[in-house]
């Protein structure tokens, strides 16, 4: 019980802002739910590009310090960067740095629901940070107390053999609520009240419903859903994550699984691990999980990337039906963040580019879709390298913000060369050789000299573009590359590899803050 052990014990966003230390600072809901947001920790942080440090489900307190002196475009992109990054809640201090919240700010917060907060009394954050600390610990204790209880008695269901349909009754009756174990297909598995089990039939669709929800894995394989049909309450909460261990482990002694998927799963993890396969275990185990992986055929790996908060086992259907009928027959599996697949490859680099297009067009129409990738095509013993590919794309799309990117991997090889290098010592004396002097300029006159430099060159020398793409005018352009030249002297950028050097060294830095000049600029 480890893929969501801590889940449990998470407070909402409501409990958080009831507690005395918060309510000092006199907190005012300006958009959302704290009912239904869940807070994992709380952070404080004043600067800007804040997006590329989070985990996700932090509620992230400011006084707005880092968003003084930027646009409105800026400031709506500082809220897109902390949504991208999985941010539960953004709360704004006010009275120090802004009288009221930005618009844009206001603007972004609603176009991505997140939840924001107006701080109307000064606080130290330390002290909030604190309370919620010891929030924590608090639940935290009392839920291990709870939860032993509840595990024993449906541990108990499973080793007892009493079966599926009577697991589902001691969960329905710990919960207090009907209890239902839904198929990834929609079939409806088995049912139950809390006076015993049910007859279960046909399908069910609990979207919009209110119900609470769990996967069940089995084999890091997403079988179904778990659901129970009542409001959240912190006991069965603690039911619902330990009833889908219950329900996996009775699934696994019954031997009731979706072989296949969880054959694709499989296979797709040993390709990534970068074991050598030979073509013939290759070849039957990608036709035992669906896909023929006949040699001299061209196959090739993709990878499908969602913004955090929106899982990929929660699209992995979606994704998989949409790479169908793009590609045909394939393999899927969910790995981390990222649903994987490995397809037939079509004829020529067009056709594949067209039929990525039509999936992120596909997908984004639900999701905040990053990206969509794929490795370069080959033979079957290739697959392992293709799928690598894919997934590193579709991790520097991550790591740069990207919005419905369709990736080859090719188009960011050299990114992926750097990330490679990232942790490198190397790497940072080549950073500092060639940025030091502006990165330390910008660090001591608040300037932004290394992102006007990285977009004067991402346009090829283009004043118009570069200005453009920073968000200002061009007077301000020249002004600033005058300020450049008299940092580092005079930069021929004329020559080729001076300005291939500079130009790999802005990658390295763009790809370690995750600054993009054409969608998070400033306008100082």
């Amino acid at each position: 019980m480890t893929g969501h052990a801590t889940r449990r014990t998470l407070p909402t966003l409501a409990e958080v802002l009831a507690l005395p230390e918060f309510a000092a600072a006199a907190p005012e809901v300006v958009h959302g739910d704290p009912a239904s947001c869940v807070i994992r920790w709380v952070h404080s942080s004043e600067v800007y590009e804040m997006g590329s440090l989070l985990q996700g489900g932090e509620l992230l307190l400011t006084t707005g310090l880092g968003l003084h002196g930027h646009s409105r475009r800026a400031q709506a992109a500082y809220v897109d960067a902390l949504a991208d990054a999985g941010l539960s809640a953004l709360a704004l201090e006010l009275g120090r740095t802004f009288g009221e919240i930005p618009a844009p700010v206001l603007e972004a917060a609603r176009r991505r629901d997140l939840p924001l907060i107006a701080l109307h009394r000064v606080v130290p954050f330390v002290t909030l940070v604190e309370a919620f600390h010891e929030l924590l610990l608090r639940r935290r204790v009392a839920s291990l107390r709870r939860g032993e209880l509840i595990w024993q008695e449906l541990l108990g269901a499973v080793l007892d053999r009493r079966g599926l349909p009577e697991l589902l009754a001691a969960v329905a009756a710990l919960a207090g609520c009907p209890a239902h174990l839904v198929a990834t297909d929609g079939r409806l598995v088995a049912s139950a009240t809390p006076d015993g089990p049910v007859a279960a039939s046909g399908r069910l669709d609990p979207e919009g419903r209110g119900w609470l929800a769990h996967p069940v894995s089995v084999h890091g394989q997403l079988w179904g859903t778990l659901l129970l049909a009542g409001r959240r309450t912190a006991r069965r909460a603690a039911v619902l994550e330990r009833a889908a261990t219950a329900v996996a482990l009775e699934l696994l002694r019954t031997g009731d699984l979706a072989d296949r998927d969880r054959m694709a799963q499989a296979l797709i993890q040993d390709l990534l691990s970068g074991r050598a396969i030979p073509a013939d275990e290759l070849t039957g185990r990608g036709e035992l999980a669906g896909l023929s992986l006949t040699p001299g055929r061209p196959v090739f790996g993709l990878a499908v990337a969602v913004e955090r908060r929106a899982s990929a086992h929660a699209i992995r259907a979606e994704a998989a039906a949409a790479i169908r009928a793009a590609f045909g027959p394939c393999l899927v599996a969910e790995v981390d963040h990222d649903v994987l697949a490995v397809a037939a490859a079509p004829d020529g680099e067009e056709e594949l580019r067209a039929r990525l297009g039509t999936i992120a067009g596909e997908l984004g129409r639900g999701h905040v879709l990053l990206a969509v990738a794929a490795g370069a095509p080959g033979e079957v013993t290739a697959l392992g390298r293709s799928l690598t590919e894919a997934r590193e794309a579709v991790g520097i799309a991550r790591r740069l913000g990207a919005r419905n990117r369709v990736l080859l991997s090719r188009d960011v090889g050299v990114h992926r060369l750097l990330v490679r290098l990232d942790r490198d010592v190397e790497l940072g004396w080549f950073l500092r050789e060639q940025l030091g002097p502006l990165l330390d300029y910008d660090a001591a006159h608040g300037t932004d000299l290394v992102r006007t430099l990285d977009a004067y060159l991402a346009h090829g020398l283009s004043k118009t573009g570069a200005a453009a793409a920073l968000g200002i005018r061009r007077q301000t352009l020249y002004n600033r590359l005058a300020r450049i030249e008299a940092v580092v002297g005079v930069l021929p950028l004329a020559d080729h590899e001076r300005r291939t050097a500079l130009s790999l060294a802005l990658l390295a830095w763009r790809l370690r803050t995750g600054l993009d000049p054409t969608n998070r600029a400033s306008s100082r």
